[in-house]
Formats: structure tokens, C-alpha cells, sequence
């Protein structure tokens, strides 16, 4: 499944980039009826409807250019992360940088401290450091210390 899930994600970045849309993560599974294909988009003034039938109608015409593809039927599902989306994948500190996010850690970050959840505004990633804002403070979080993170509305 590897093999298309890459053929896929390169043709649903030609449709994508161009119009200034991320893609958050693309899902690919083998189901009775086919493939199931889900995409999950985002772009910093919000996702509308319209930009997940757009970029619905861009990739079938994609896909239908594809003959693997084209022998198989499959359904293509388009949609935005979520108010409260938990991130899967490192690269999401980078596409939801300046979103408001609660951090849950796995312990607290100094020792005798009590606080295992952090909500603030996402500063970014370097170097498997997370930054984030709380109250007007910027705190660096090793990944290794995070259990979950998630968009907070």
C-alpha cells in the first residue's frame, strides 16, 4: 500500500500547492469496494467547503489520469483537521504554527511541578524542540516529553 499511498500524495500535492493548501495527512486503505481515500487540508485562513470540493474535483481528474487508479473504484473523502484534531505526525508543529494547542505531557516539566497540560499558542518546532506560549511565556518542550498534542479550537 505504500507504493500508491506516495503516488497518490504526489498527485494530490500538484493539485494542493498551488493553491497555497497543505496537505495534514492522507490516509489509504483497501476496502471491499476499493480504496478509501482520505485527505486531510489545511491552509492558514481556514478550510472552507468550497476548498475541499476544489481540491475534490482536482484530484479525481488526477487520479483518473492514473490507470492503476483507474481500475480500481475508489472513494475519495476531502476535509479540514478539526477544531480539536490530535496531531499524528511531527510536521503538524509546523503546519498549525501560530494555532492555539493543548499540550499534554507525560510528566511535569520540572520536578515537584503538578502541571501536565499546557494550552497556548504553537510556536513551532526545531530540533525535536516544541515552543509554545502560555500566558505571555514562551516554553520549550522536548518531543520526547509530549504524550499528545492536539488543536485547541
Amino acid at each position: 500500500m505504500d507504493d500508491i499511498e506516495e503516488v497518490l500524495l504526489k498527485e494530490l500535492k500538484k493539485v494542493s500547492d498551488p493553491l497555497d493548501i497543505k496537505i495534514v495527512e492522507l490516509v489509504v486503505k483497501k476496502g471491499k469496494g476499493g480504496l478509501n481515500i482520505q485527505a486531510i487540508i489545511y491552509k492558514d485562513e481556514g478550510v472552507t467547503i468550497g476548498d475541499c470540493e476544489r481540491i475534490s474535483n482536482l484530484f479525481n481528474s488526477r487520479l483518473s489520469l492514473l490507470r492503476n487508479i483507474e481500475e480500481e473504484n475508489y472513494n475519495l473523502q476531502v476535509s479540514s483537521p478539526g477544531l480539536y484534531r490530535v496531531f499524528k505526525d511531527q510536521k503538524e508543529y509546523d503546519i498549525f504554527k501560530s494555532r492555539p494547542v493543548k499540550i499534554i505531557l507525560k510528566e511535569p516539566l520540572d520536578s515537584g511541578g503538578k502541571v501536565t497540560v499546557l494550552e497556548g499558542e504553537l510556536l513551532g518546532i526545531k530540533d525535536d524542540i516544541v515552543a509554545i506560549e502560555v500566558e505571555g511565556k514562551q516554553l520549550n518542550i522536548p518531543l520526547n516529553r509530549i504524550s499528545k498534542t492536539k488543536l485547541n479550537g
